[in-house]
């Protein structure tokens, strides 16, 4: 987004809709911004996972990967649950970066997996040596 666009995710357009016809009206105030509906999103959006044969996605589905990556990058929590709009960081933990335990449960697989295929190799060849002398 252009330098100074106080949102993540809406188009410029947009945006500038929103500052010069909106506000100016005494609507769509930062304060009340984050319960507004981004006219024809669903649409859009479907359209563009449609051109990347995505079969299943949701709006919701890019903020969660965007905010688990502003905390992933070392973002403060204040600053990852005041970009998310929420309220305390329990939200943003709960909802949000609840995907780190999935990557800990995940790595933690591939590791056991990865240990338990050098050890059969080890094992293999421990035999086939003993086999040959």
């Amino acid at each position: 987004m252009p330098e100074g666009y106080p949102y993540v995710l809406v188009p410029a357009g947009r945006y500038d809709h929103i500052k010069q016809v909106l506000r100016p009206k005494g609507k769509w105030t930062l304060s009340n911004a984050r319960n507004k509906v981004i006219n024809n999103f669903t649409k859009q959006f479907n359209k563009i996972l449609a051109i990347a044969h995505v079969d299943k996605g949701t709006f919701h589905d890019i903020r969660k990967t965007a905010i688990t990556q502003w905390f992933r990058q070392r973002l403060s929590e204040y600053d990852v649950m005041t970009l998310a709009g929420h309220a305390n960081f329990g939200t943003t933990h709960k909802f949000y970066l609840a995907v780190a335990d999935d990557l800990i449960d995940r790595a933690r697989q591939a590791t056991t997996h990865q240990v338990s295929q050098e050890l059969l190799q080890r094992c293999c060849r421990n035999s086939q040596k003993g086999a040959n002398r």
